[in-house]
């Protein structure tokens, strides 16, 4: 693994002969130069010319290519590392929400019930209130909020909270939608009762909540601008690379007119879904996309398709390899404990896609979260490479895949599959996984340890979607803290599920930097400190790789540079 997708680059020192002075833009001195490259090594110095890394050796080797414009930047002992790729976010939808909206990070039923009454002194009595996402497997009390407990918030609002595929509403809630008692219908939805026969949740109804709920316009220029701001504070944590993992054309443009404003500050990997489930289908959505597989330049580059297999454990919708049985079914409220998850795609529509987008030259990624979910996908991949096995270069992604196996892992390598999956989920979840689903599925779940001892490229990113605090978001988006999550795996109880599952510090930097670069085919420009490679780094405030464990996820970032230049600093 830590020679993974490892290209021939310059030699790890460019003598002073082979560039003129002019050739380097900056040097960066006195630290301690993290360069992940073959061997391991950790240097002292590097010089940056024309965006890219020119050398990297000790403080006198690399000094010597200085120049009289050469910017000098002492580090005087702080640690260096490759700039973070964040290769699963929604940077576009958090702008956008942004807009009309300011998110909040809740663990209780009080502390929304503290929200709502904040909220209720904000807007005109009579008008909808809408918790903020926050999923009940994050909750202390793992439920929705009854209508008494949103009663007590306020009585004068109509109040939605939504989890679980499910809404939880107070009195006046049920009383705009028309709902009394548990004879009451909602056209689109289903009324969920308690064992009193009242009314409790509502299980679908989006279009009739929607009708009663206004929701402001967002205009296109105020979501560019909105996204320029959520850029520049990914780059306060580090990250200087960021896939989109649900964008079409305009999201694309959005992100270029960026760059053409001189505000482009983290380059973008864009993913394409689409719900096609025929060759007809997918041929027309990308004849329709007008892209070419890996269009566009080291800023904005369009890399890949998306599908959805299956749903998440948020829901209740992830597909396992086991019935949901007596504790998942109750906790999601399902009646049927032989319910196994859904699955969009059958087994041939899988084929049929993946074959099509193959044959077409793209990569595919797959939001896939359950283990039965994971192992129908490898199994629609081994059918198309067994008369085509160029798919097995195509480096299709798994998204998610929370419970991987040693054979789940052992089959991915052999696909050449690589994975996209969320630590912050292990940090948030694995408590409810605990009781939910039991001891074992917790000790398996966001199985970082599987995939590295199999050799499978994994990447850990943060899934982000709603909110601008990097550590208070809609799933965290700190490298920080998932450095700290993959290396300690304790849950935000403190308890360690499946030890085995923890990483290397070196090996967990790689999964935010190296093998997230793989994935979108940057490994030989993005990742690692290597002479050649594009000039994206972080300089921290402490050294990553001897501090105490727990001070990783206080580590904080001290500047961030994107192709040479400063895009932050503290």
């Amino acid at each position: 693994m830590k020679r993974l997708g490892q290209c021939a680059v310059l030699a790890a020192l460019c003598s002073a002969s082979a560039l003129s002075l002019g050739a380097v833009d900056t040097v960066l001195v006195g630290g301690r130069v993290v360069t992940l490259d073959a061997k391991e090594r950790v240097a002292e110095a590097l010089a940056i010319g024309d965006g890219r890394i020119v050398a990297v050796g000790t403080d006198a080797e690399v000094l010597k290519l200085a120049g009289e414009r050469t910017e000098v930047i002492r580090l005087d002992g702080k640690t260096v590392l490759p700039g973070f790729v964040e290769a699963h976010v929604h940077a576009i939808g958090a702008a956008r929400a942004s807009v009309t909206e300011t998110y909040a990070e809740l663990s209780s039923i009080a502390e929304i019930q503290d929200w709502i009454r904040r909220r209720a002194t904000e807007v005109p009595a009579g008008q909808w209130i809408e918790v903020p996402r926050n999923e009940i497997t994050r909750l202390k009390e793992r439920r929705h909020p009854t209508p008494s407990e949103l009663d007590a918030a306020t009585k004068e609002h109509p109040v939605l909270y939504t989890s679980a595929m499910k809404h939880a509403l107070n009195t006046a809630g049920f009383r705009a939608l028309g709902i009394m008692d548990a004879n009451s219908k909602v056209p689109d939805g289903e009324v969920v009762c308690d064992e009193q026969r009242r009314p409790v949740l509502i299980r679908g109804g989006n279009q009739s909540l929607r009708k009663l709920m206004s929701r402001p316009d967002v205009t296109r220029e105020q979501t560019t601008v909105a996204l320029g701001k959520l850029l520049r504070r990914y780059n306060e944590v580090g990250i200087t690379t960021v896939f989109e993992r649900a964008t079409d054309r305009d999201g694309v443009a959005m992100y270029k007119e960026l760059r053409g404003q001189g505000h482009l500050t983290a380059r973008m990997r864009a993913t394409f879904r689409f719900s096609a489930r025929t060759a007809e289908g997918v041929e027309k959505y990308v004849k329709a996309l007008g892209f070419k597989p890996g269009e566009g330049d080291d800023w904005v580059r369009a890399v890949m398709m998306k599908t959805t297999l299956d749903g998440g454990i948020h829901w209740g919708t992830t597909r396992l390899s086991e019935p949901y049985g007596g504790r998942r079914a109750p906790f999601y409220r399902l009646t049927d404990p032989s319910y196994r998850g859904e699955m969009f795609l059958t087994s041939d529509e899988m084929r049929t896609v993946f074959a099509t987008v193959n044959r077409l030259g793209w990569p595919m990624s797959v939001h896939v979260t359950g283990d039965g979910g994971t192992e129908a996908v490898l199994d629609a991949i081994a059918a198309v490479a067994a008369t085509d096995p160029s798919i097995k270069q195509r480096r299709f992604n798994l998204l998610h895949t929370y419970f991987p196996t040693p054979a789940i892992a052992r089959r991915a390598k052999e696909l050449g599959v690589g994975v996209d999956t969320q630590g912050y989920l292990y940090y948030r979840d694995a408590e409810a996984m605990a009781e939910v689903y039991g001891k074992s599925w917790a000790e398996r779940f966001i199985g970082l340890g599987e995939w590295v001892r199999a050799g499978v490229p994994v990447s850990v990113n943060s899934d982000h979607m709603i909110g601008f605090d990097p550590d208070h978001a809609m799933n965290s988006f700190n490298p920080a803290l998932m450095l700290w999550i993959a290396v300690a795996r304790q849950s935000d109880r403190g308890h360690v599920y499946g030890a085995a599952q923890k990483l290397s510090r070196l090996d967990a930097l790689r999964a935010v930097t190296l093998w997230a670069a793989w994935l979108s085919f940057d490994e030989d420009k993005l990742g690692s400190l290597e002479p050649g490679k594009l000039a994206d780094l972080a300089v921290i405030d402490r050294d990553y790789l001897t501090c105490p464990e727990d001070e990783i996820r206080k580590i904080k970032v001290l500047r961030t540079v994107v192709g040479g230049k400063t895009v932050f600093q503290r």
